[in-house]
């Protein structure tokens, strides 16, 4: 009988309880919690004893089911929980320490890692985010996770959460560093996922810097905002030919604007004289030929500074949706159905809504048809496919862009349909108005600005 086989007699069942060895167990390859405070939990044994049996799955059962872990696992047994305990027992020098063998959970050997570790200790926003994302790759929905998690966890969590924890991972490096280091609150690394990566950065200045976190992302929009409306240039293009004299020519380029003649005239007496290093022309002038001038832009109504910072906030919250609703789940089937009713009964924007509706589908790999070039025959696709549940997260999907493309262009006041839809994020994407515009047309301010 091998070293191993000897731990074990026939009579060794799931649920029983066996005296190990501490060196004939290895750790968790699931558990990415850092084995902080060791010796002190150790000193607490040594006193009081050890409360509670860790549990552990023999090695040749863990790899039947998890074979890509082969190279850590390097005893014949692996802690399911308990991994804490065991080192403090092996700080004190133990020679046994009794273990629950639990081969009839390998299966689960994730999840109960997870909940075990959130019973145990607070874990890190990033080891959190983590072991979200390794359920994730196991399978999980965030809906899932959040049920299953929630049962245990100290509070309720919500599929909105998980989401948010596991974007934790997109941040940029420094921003994670940051975070793992205590200089930056979760709260505040979370305002910094609606920023791209060099905004991150130069948001992480400014609030290690000492700029309250509300104040440097308002501050990072604002700057967003500003490029945006920034007026371009205007142009002045001749594109024909024109009879001398001036009462066919339009005025007169100003000293920054260009003007450009691609036309062939024959006399130069008016107009010669164009602003230096402005004018060009590749034919000959008959006085100035007839200008047509690029239309100026509008300038920016009242809000759409506001409206477009609103949009991009309400488009990240319909992509979380996107990413996290489970169409099969009949938890869900009311709020798919909602989404869809108002779809039917308003206006129609059928192409952009689902050119929309497809790139939030790719973007969270839930496209699942991966021949669509485009999406006209991505959804052409889906409809003659088999799969209903893909049917129903593509129909809602559509839906969902379809009310947002509605609600980002509507200028005037929000109709009851836009409200609807803000509603929808509020509750099921946790998307926050952050702008004045976007909180008066939802009735959150007054005119005045008080709440």
């Amino acid at each position: 009988m091998t070293p191993e086989a000897s731990f074990y007699a026939d009579k060794d069942r799931s649920g029983d309880t066996l005296d190990l060895d501490p060196a004939s167990l290895c750790p968790n390859p699931f558990n990415r919690r850092e084995m902080r405070g060791v010796p002190e939990l150790a000193a607490t044994i040594s006193e009081v004893g050890l409360l509670q049996n860790i549990a552990h799955i023999r090695a040749e059962v863990w790899l039947k089911t998890y074979p890509e872990t082969a190279d850590q696992i390097t005893a014949p047994n692996v802690i399911l929980f308990g991994e804490h305990r065991w080192r403090a027992i092996q700080h004190l020098g133990w020679e046994t320490i009794p273990s629950v063998l639990r081969d009839d959970r390998v299966k689960d050997a994730r999840l109960i890692t997870l909940i075990e570790n959130l019973r145990r200790a607070q874990l890190s926003p990033l080891e959190e985010a983590e072991h979200y994302q390794a359920l994730r790759e196991a399978g999980l929905s965030y809906q899932q996770i959040a049920e299953k998690v929630g049962e245990t966890a100290d509070g309720a969590l919500s599929k909105g959460t998980v989401w948010k924890r596991v974007r934790l991972l997109e941040l940029h490096p420094e921003v994670q560093q940051a975070l793992r280091d205590g200089m930056l609150k979760v709260s505040s690394a979370e305002k910094a996922q609606e920023l791209d990566s060099e905004d991150q950065r130069d948001y992480l200045s400014l609030v290690l810097g000492g700029t309250r976190p509300a104040e440097a992302h308002a501050q990072i929009l604002a700057r967003q905002r500003h490029a945006e409306d920034a007026p371009d240039d205007d142009t002045t293009v001749s594109t024909g030919n024109a009879p001398s004299g001036d009462s066919a020519a339009g005025p007169l380029p100003l000293a920054h604007e260009k003007a450009v003649s691609t036309g062939n005239a024959t006399d130069q007496s008016d107009g010669a004289a164009a602003p230096e290093g402005k004018a060009v022309s590749d034919g000959n002038a008959a006085g100035r030929p007839p200008a047509q001038r690029k239309p100026k832009q509008d300038k920016p109504r009242n809000g759409d500074s506001d409206r477009r910072t609103a949009a991009a906030a309400r488009d990240a919250a319909c992509r979380r949706l996107v990413e996290t609703v489970d169409p099969s789940d009949p938890a869900n089937h009311e709020l798919i159905l909602g989404v869809l009713t108002a779809t039917v009964l308003a206006p129609q924007q059928q192409s952009a809504a689902q050119q929309r509706a497809f790139t939030w589908l790719r973007e969270t790999n839930r496209h699942g048809l991966e021949e669509a070039a485009d999406a006209s025959a991505y959804f052409n696709a889906v409809q003659t496919s088999r799969d209903s549940a893909l049917q129903r997260l593509a129909a809602f999907a559509c839906g969902l862009a379809a009310a947002e493309l509605r609600t980002a262009a509507r200028r005037q006041s929000w109709s009851s349909r836009e409200i609807h839809h803000v509603r929808v994020l509020q509750e099921h994407a946790e998307y926050e108005p952050q702008t004045e515009w976007e909180q008066k047309e939802l009735g959150m301010v007054t005119a005045g600005g008080t709440r």
